[in-house]
C-alpha cells in the first residue's frame, strides 16, 4: 500500500501550502463578491464593517481555547476538519442565495461560524494557529523566515489573482458560480492534507488525576504562564495591537472608500485590491528566497510598520486611483516584511508545544482592540464623517477639505488618514523603549 508522504522539510510544506493557496483564492473571491452584493443593496460602509467584525469574532472569543485544543489535538486532523466544515458554510450561503433568501444577517452569522475554522482572512480561530504551529514543526529554524514568507505569499498572491478572477467570474457565472468554486477549493485543500503526515511536537504531560476539563484549563494556563515570563514580548504585541486599533480603519473601509471615491466602481476596487496583493506577494517572494533579517528583527519590524501606516494615511488623501493603488501596494509590501519578522521572533522564543495556544492568545490581544474599530469605523463614516465633510461648511470640511476633498468618500478618507498617522506615531514611539529594542538578546531562543 502506498504510504502518505512524511511532512519533513520545505518540499512537503509546499504540498500543504499549495492546497491552502487554492482555498484562499476561493474564499477571497467569495468575500469580494459578497461585499459587492452587500454594498449594492445598502450603499453603506456599516454593513461591510459588520461583515469584517463577524469574520474576526471567533479569533477574539475562541483564541486561547482554540490554541489549547490545537496543541492537544492532531494538527493534521484539525486542518482537514476546518476545510471541510468551512466548505459546508459556503454551501449554506449558496443555497440561501439560490433560493433568493440571502440577507446581510445570514452572511454575518455564517461568516462567524465559518471563521471558527477558515474564514475570509488569514486570521482564524482554529486553522490559523494550527497551520502556524504545524509549519513550525515541518521546517527547521533556519527555514522559518522562508516559511513565513511563503505564508505571506499565499495571502498576497491570492489577493492578486482573486479580484481579477472574481470580476471575470461575476460576469459569466455570477455569485452562485463563485460560491460553487469556493466549495471545490475547500475540498482540494483537504485532499492535499490527506496526502501528507504532519510531525507532532512533544507535549507536556498533565497529571493523570486531572479530568478532561481540568486538563484543558491547565493547557490554557500553561500558555498564559509562559507569556507572563516574557513581558517584553507581550509588550511588543501590545504595541502592534494598539497601532492596529487605528490602522485597521483602512482594512474595514477601503472597499466602500474606493467605490464612493472613484467612477470605476467594482473595477477600481479590484484594481486596488490586486495592487495590495502585488505588494505583499513581491515582499513574500523576497522573504521566501532571503529568509528575512537575521539580526535586529524587532527594529526592522517597527520601522516598517511605521512607514506602512504612514502610507495608509496617504491613501485617505484626495488622490487619483493610480496613486491610491501605488500607496496601497507599497504599504502592503512593508507590512508583509514587518509581520514576517515579528512572527519569526515569536517562533524562535516560544516552545513548539506551546505555539498554538500562544499564537491564539496573541491573536486575541490584537483582536480585542481591532474589534472596536470593526464595529465603530462604519457608523462613524456613515453618520458623522461623510455628512460633515459633504456639508462643506463644517469645521472638518474647512480644516481637512483641501487634503481629502469634500465629495463622496471624503469623510471615509479623513478617517483612514487619521487612523494611519496615529498608528504610525505609536510604532515610532515604541522604538524609544530599550526593553523592546533588545528583545532578541534578552530572551533566550527555544528553537535552535
Amino acid at each position: 500500500m502506498k504510504q502518505r508522504t512524511e511532512a519533513r522539510g520545505l518540499g512537503v510544506f509546499l504540498t500543504v501550502w499549495s492546497g491552502q493557496f487554492v482555498s484562499t483564492i476561493g474564499t477571497l473571491m467569495t468575500s469580494l463578491a459578497l461585499a459587492f452584493w452587500a454594498f449594492d443593496i445598502t450603499g453603506r460602509a456599516t454593513e461591510l464593517g459588520l461583515m469584517v467584525f463577524f469574520t474576526f469574532g471567533p479569533r477574539i472569543l475562541l483564541g486561547p481555547f482554540a490554541g489549547a485544543l490545537v496543541d492537544r489535538w492532531r494538527r493534521r486532523t484539525i486542518l482537514i476538519t476546518c476545510d471541510l466544515l468551512a466548505g459546508l458554510g459556503s454551501i449554506a450561503i449558496l443555497l440561501l442565495f439560490a433560493n433568493n433568501r440571502l440577507e446581510i444577517w445570514h452572511i454575518c452569522i455564517l461568516t462567524f461560524l465559518m471563521s471558527a475554522f477558515i474564514a475570509f482572512t488569514a486570521f482564524t480561530a482554529f486553522q490559523g494557529p494550527g497551520f502556524i504551529a504545524s509549519a513550525t514543526m515541518m521546517a527547521e529554524k533556519r527555514h522559518h523566515g522562508r516559511v513565513n514568507g511563503l505564508r505571506a505569499l499565499n495571502a498576497n498572491a491570492s489577493a492578486i489573482i482573486a479580484p481579477t478572477l472574481a470580476g471575470l467570474l461575476l460576469l459569466f457565472i455570477g455569485l452562485k458560480g463563485i460560491l460553487v468554486v469556493d466549495v471545490v477549493t475547500f475540498l482540494f485543500a483537504a485532499t492535499t492534507l490527506i496526502a501528507v503526515r504532519i510531525p507532532e511536537p512533544t507535549r507536556t504531560a498533565t497529571p493523570p488525576s486531572l479530568g478532561p476539563t481540568r486538563r484543558f484549563l491547565n493547557d490554557i494556563n500553561e500558555g498564559l504562564r509562559f507569556l507572563r515570563g516574557v513581558k517584553a514580548l507581550v509588550g511588543l504585541q501590545l504595541v502592534f495591537a494598539s497601532a492596529n486599533l487605528f490602522g485597521t480603519s483602512y482594512d474595514v473601509l477601503f472597499r466602500p472608500f474606493v467605490l464612493l471615491r472613484t467612477r470605476g466602481g467594482e473595477t477600481a476596487v479590484a484594481f486596488v485590491q490586486s495592487a495590495i496583493g502585488i505588494g505583499g506577494a513581491a515582499a513574500a517572494f523576497i522573504l521566501a528566497l532571503w529568509g528575512g533579517p537575521k539580526r535586529h528583527r524587532t527594529m526592522f519590524a517597527m520601522m516598517l510598520f511605521s512607514i506602512a501606516f504612514v502610507l495608509r494615511g496617504i491613501v485617505g488623501l484626495h488622490v487619483s486611483v493610480l496613486l491610491l493603488a501605488g500607496a496601497s501596494l507599497t504599504q502592503s509590501a512593508f507590512l508583509t516584511f514587518a509581520a514576517s519578522s515579528a512572527r519569526t521572533i515569536w517562533q524562535a522564543k516560544v516552545p513548539p508545544a506551546l505555539l498554538g495556544r500562544v499564537f491564539s492568545t496573541l491573536g486575541s490581544i490584537s483582536g480585542m482592540l481591532m474589534m472596536v474599530t470593526m464595529l465603530s469605523a462604519g457608523p462613524f463614516a456613515d453618520y458623522y464623517f461623510e455628512p460633515a465633510i459633504r456639508d462643506g461648511e463644517s469645521w472638518l470640511a474647512c480644516v481637512f477639505g483641501r487634503l481629502v476633498g469634500t465629495g463622496a468618500g471624503s469623510g471615509i478618507g479623513l478617517l483612514v488618514m487619521s487612523g494611519g498617522l496615529i498608528a504610525a506615531a505609536i510604532c515610532i514611539g515604541a522604538m524609544l523603549f530599550k526593553s523592546l529594542r533588545q528583545i532578541e538578546t534578552t530572551i533566550t531562543d527555544c528553537v535552535r
